[in-house]
């Protein structure tokens, strides 16, 4: 595979923003004036530390973490302080870090669950058959028991049950986790195909080098506060970004 991948073109429309966001955990403070935005058709990426706050920005976007401050707006229209389920509706979906699929259900449950925002069910089934040509072996367990499958089977379980909302943006906390070198490039390539197809991507990576060269942009967060903002290649080829994060 090709590591450095063409993420393609993008247009300005900014589909997800958010406006200096505060956000914590009771009388911890996680997040201090974060500004961020997505815009359709692109693949921005999240890099920092472990506790700088990554997980915690995806968390807002996707209602579960409400913030103390600030704005976040989906096309446009003000989304913080929605249940996680509204936000869904409006076209957000997360694959969360570590998975968190339903081990004692099958595949094609765990898929029709994430479909829960949906009635018909002609376009469920194509969202299922959607899933099962993105990643096959999903189709070959498609009767097995989630818990039962390999740490890279259940990411790509994950993302195919996000993707069963049929989103806009897809929000992706450290999909390499635990998933061997292999299949974290299959997941990589597929999630420069969904981009291809349409899908806007917010990646928080710990693998900073593959989301960036992934990416069309990115963002550096350092305890809460975003210290850098630039294009994925310019950060990539940035000396402090490299001495940081990459390993040089």
């Amino acid at each position: 595979m090709n590591e450095t991948p063409d993420p393609g073109p993008r247009t300005p429309d900014i589909l997800l923003s958010l406006e200096n966001v505060d956000a914590g955990y009771g009388p911890i403070r996680a997040l201090h004036g974060i500004t961020l935005n997505v815009r359709a058709g692109e693949i921005v990426t999240l890099i920092g530390a472990n506790g700088a706050g990554k997980t915690t920005t995806l968390l807002c976007c996707s209602g579960i973490v409400t913030p103390t401050s600030g704005a976040i707006r989906f096309a446009g229209q003000a989304i913080h302080g929605q249940p996680a389920h509204a936000i869904v509706r409006h076209g957000i979906a997360q694959v969360p870090e570590g998975r968190k699929i339903f081990p004692r259900l099958s595949v094609l449950e765990n898929l029709r669950l994430g479909a829960f925002t949906r009635s018909d069910p002609t376009e469920i089934a194509a969202s299922i058959d959607h899933a099962f040509t993105l990643f096959p072996i999903l189709a070959e367990r498609r009767h097995q028991a989630g818990g039962t499958l390999s740490g890279g089977e259940q990411q790509m379980l994950a993302i195919g049950r996000a993707l069963m909302s049929k989103p806009r943006v897809l929000l992706m906390d450290e999909p390499s986790m635990g998933v061997a070198p292999l299949l974290v490039l299959k997941i990589f390539e597929t999630i420069r195909t969904l981009n291809r197809e349409g899908l806007s991507v917010l990646l928080v990576e710990q693998n900073a080098r593959l989301a960036l060269k992934l990416a069309h942009r990115g963002y550096v967060i350092e305890t809460g506060r975003i210290v850098m903002e630039d294009d994925a290649k310019r950060l990539l080829a940035d000396p402090k970004v490299q001495e940081a994060y990459l390993g040089e």
